[in-house]
């Protein structure tokens, strides 16, 4: 090589005789040692070339100084290799610049990058969308060292110009645009239509592109778009669109798309520093430097001078980078469980899926804005909260009290640790996420009287509302009924797959996704979250809705029917946690019980309960669990009484103090005593259920409880299991809502069937529960 060698520009030399040689940068110190480099040191100054730098350091003055050519040329391409020592000036740039991008480890020879080069030869072509002046643009990434087409900014169309055109309008000219190596793209909003068109074009073209919003107080920048495997800008809006619900919303209520204008918020110099952020990343993407920031949206806060990145994952169903069809192929496709079982079956712990899914947890790009623990209460109780807006496009319709109740909607999480609830919060938010009408569903329109009665479900045999609940809207609950259904209606209806005969049914859409649209002020059917549930694997969800469903109805047949149900002796369990949870409510001025619910199908259902002693309003809670294994059953029931214990935890004599406002959650805390409700406790005259006894009606081991079983346990009572995978692509984890038609929910559904005829089967009751006699408390939780 012919260039002047010295040690790279970012160094500082300074020679210790006798001692080393210390270089010093903004990485630390590095020491040197050895006779030959005390002898190259002052010669590397970049004043001379190789040759004359051997030809000198083996003609030292002080013989003793003098180093051999062969060994002086190995000690310099040692030095070199380390990016120690470089040609001075190949990178054409001025001291200060070149001693950058070496900090930055990327070096003009080295290879490594093109970085010196880059800026001096690429050209970054500017395109404006928003107030900011173009000018101000062109400043900044001249200042950067940038070339621009022409030196002229892009002026896109303006708001109600076609917004097909912002890439190829300019004074640029197509032709020009289209060669840049970069497109930095200004806007005032990243929701801004127009972005849509700029990235069709970019990935087709498969050039990047650079957004940033240098306006208000929070300027925003990246990720850099555009390359066919990574994310695009419908991935990054629809993520964006779930943190700005309400304003869908109103735009939806004035006939608009896209998001409501804001009035231009900004500072010269908060514009400067976002627009010089924006060149300075372009530089750096240029020169070829990476790092997992530029996969991420940057949020550059203008107040509190901080930088906080959010990140964004590529949504394998997305229309515009994607495959839209994966969600209704996967529902229209035999259930086959054994081949979706996947690679999630290796571990489920809390650990694992907290990292596995941790990601999809952010303030502005995230499903789930955050997880926090409930501060009612001590610790030990292990409530967490996940909130996740859920308010969807088709929920728009439902008005402002839909909005209201979907911006506030939360997830909670329970179990023996904080991690483990913090990991059940986060799946339980995913799940109800996963459960949303996204419009990518598979569905066909019909009337339930054109469908052969062998392919479609009558949605009367999972909603179970009697004739009376539907002529009397005057109940508690009338919040949860709605219209009779209507049999020559056309409505949308959707496959589920039968694991009992063996092929799909259908049922309605609005059945089985929340916000599904519906006719105006036709509500035929209501999704709700009975059987759905989310597992390590398919199979696992599908137990666990299943487990949910069986759950449920005997809490429905217990609560409605008012039966006096056996005890659980607590005092010789198996397992120290139960004894932790009974001294954590005995602190608090509680006593801890718990009931045996089993029913016909014999797998353990466990109801715990909990009331205040030290007032006049007991503040009843009650928590329920079912699993193959009673103790198991009964932990689950003790976890979920925690979970319901901050709302009352504050409550005062005087009334006050509650952290419920359900009314009818209140009235109950308020009224409700073991005296007036005597359903809730044991009965007397009942043996009590042995907590480690394996229940003689289910014929595999709790540890093989599998959905094979589980529909060969429905089929021999006449049912049908439906299980509709609702995993969504953009998440991963597996999610399925089960159905047992003619089992109950415990919320009050009172068609003829299993909620009179199973207590009458297992000798709880004489005769079947009239009507009028049924529990006109309506579950509450």
């Amino acid at each position: 090589m012919s260039g002047e060698l010295g040690f790279t520009p970012h160094l500082r030399v300074e020679p210790v005789p006798g001692e080393a040689v210390y270089l010093v940068s903004e990485h630390g110190v590095t020491a040197l040692h050895g006779r030959t480099i005390a002898t190259l040191a002052p010669l590397l100054d970049g004043s001379r070339d190789l040759a004359r730098i051997l030809v000198e350091a083996a003609a030292a003055a002080d013989r003793a100084s003098a180093v051999p050519a062969e060994q002086a040329e190995l000690v310099i391409a040692r030095l070199r290799e380390a990016g120690l020592v470089s040609e001075r000036g190949r990178a054409g740039l001025p001291g200060p610049e070149e001693a950058y991008w070496e900090l930055a480890g990327l070096s003009a020879e080295s290879g490594r990058a093109a970085c010196p080069v880059a800026p001096a030869t690429a050209v970054v072509a500017p395109l404006s969308l928003g107030s900011t002046d173009p000018e101000e643009v062109l400043g900044a990434l001249w200042a950067a060292g940038l070339r621009t087409p022409d030196g002229t900014a892009a002026d896109a169309p303006r708001t109600g110009e076609d917004p097909e055109l912002p890439a190829v309008r300019s004074p640029m000219g197509q032709r020009q645009h289209r060669d840049a190596d970069l497109t930095l793209v200004v806007c005032d909003d990243y929701l801004d239509p127009r972005l849509a068109a700029v990235d069709r074009e970019h990935r087709a073209s498969g050039r990047r592109w650079l957004p940033v919003k240098p306006v208000g107080t929070q300027a925003w920048l990246g990720p850099f778009l555009g390359s066919p495997d990574d994310p695009c800008w419908s991935c990054l809006a629809d993520r964006l669109w779930r943190g700005r619900q309400a304003e869908a919303y109103l735009q939806r209520r004035l006939g608009r798309s896209g998001p409501v204008p804001r009035p231009p918020a900004s500072l010269p110099a908060s514009r400067a520093a976002a627009l010089q952020f924006a060149a300075l990343e372009a530089a750096k993407w240029l020169a070829g430097h990476r790092h997992p920031g530029q996969r991420t949206l940057s949020v550059l806060d203008s107040l509190t001078a901080s930088v906080d990145r959010h990140p964004l994952v590529r949504r394998p169903q997305c229309a515009g980078c994607g495959e839209p069809g994966l969600v209704a192929s996967r529902v229209r496709a035999p259930l086959d469980l054994a081949a979706r079982r996947g690679p999630a079956a290796a571990d489920t712990s809390p650990r694992r899926v907290l990292e596995t899914y941790g990601h999809l947890m952010d303030p502005v790009t995230g499903l789930i804005t955050e997880i926090r623990r409930d501060p009612r209460g001590p610790e030990g109780l292990n409530c967490f909260h996940a909130r996740h807006p859920s308010f969807t496009g088709a929920d728009l319709l439902s008005g402002l009290d839909a909005l209201r109740a979907g911006l506030g909607a939360a997830a909670h999480g329970k179990g023996r640790t904080a991690e483990q609830a913090r990991a059940g919060a986060l799946c339980e938010a995913l799940e109800h996420y996963s459960g949303h009408f996204q419009g990518d569903e598979p569905r066909q329109r019909a009337r339930y009287r054109d469908l052969d009665p062998g392919d479609a479900v009558h949605p009367d045999a999972v909603q179970l509302f009697a004739a009376r609940q539907f002529r009397d809207r005057t109940a508690p609950a009338r919040h949860r009924i709605h219209d009779p259904f209507d049999e020559t209606a056309e409505l949308d209806w959707t496959p589920v797959w039968s694991l009992t005969a063996e092929r799909h049914r259908l049922l309605p859409t609005a059945l089985l996704y929340y916000g599904a649209p519906q006719a105006p002020g036709r509500r035929f059917c209501r999704a709700d979250s009975n059987g759905a549930a989310a597992g390590g694997t398919l199979e696992d969800a599908v137990v666990r809705g299943f487990l949910e469903l069986v759950e449920r109805d005997a809490v429905a047949l217990w609560w409605y029917n008012r039966t006096r149900q056996p005890g659980i002796p607590l005092d010789a369990l198996d397992d120290p946690w139960p004894d932790e949870v009974r001294r954590l409510h005995t602190g608090l001025q509680r006593e801890v019980w718990a009931l045996d619910l089993t029913t016909d199908f014999g797998i353990p259902v466990v109801a715990a309960l909990s009331r205040r002693t030290d007032k006049p309003a007991e503040d009843i809670t009650l928590g329920f669990g079912a699993h193959p294994d009673r103790l198991t059953a009964l932990c689950h029931a003790f976890a979920e009484l925690n979970q319901m214990l901050p709302a009352v935890v504050e409550a005062r004599a005087d009334g006050g103090g509650y952290g419920a406002t359900d009314p009818g959650a209140l009235r109950w805390f308020r009224t409700a005593t073991t005296a007036n409700q005597p359903h809730l406790i044991p009965d007397p005259a009942a043996p009590t259920a042995d907590p480690a006894a394996v229940p003689r009606e289910i014929s595999v081991p709790p540890d093989q409880f599998s959905p094979a079983s589980i529909g060969e346990m429905v089929r021999r009572r006449g049912m049908e299991l439906l299980v509709l995978d609702q995993t969504r692509p953009d998440v991963g984890l597996p999610v399925a809502k089960v159905l047992v038609p003619g089992l109950r929910p415990h919320w009050p559904r009172f068609a003829p069937g299993r909620l009179f005829d199973v207590p009458v089967a297992l000798g709880r009751l004489p005769g079947p529960t009239s009507y009028r006699s049924l529990n006109p408390i309506p579950l509450f939780l």
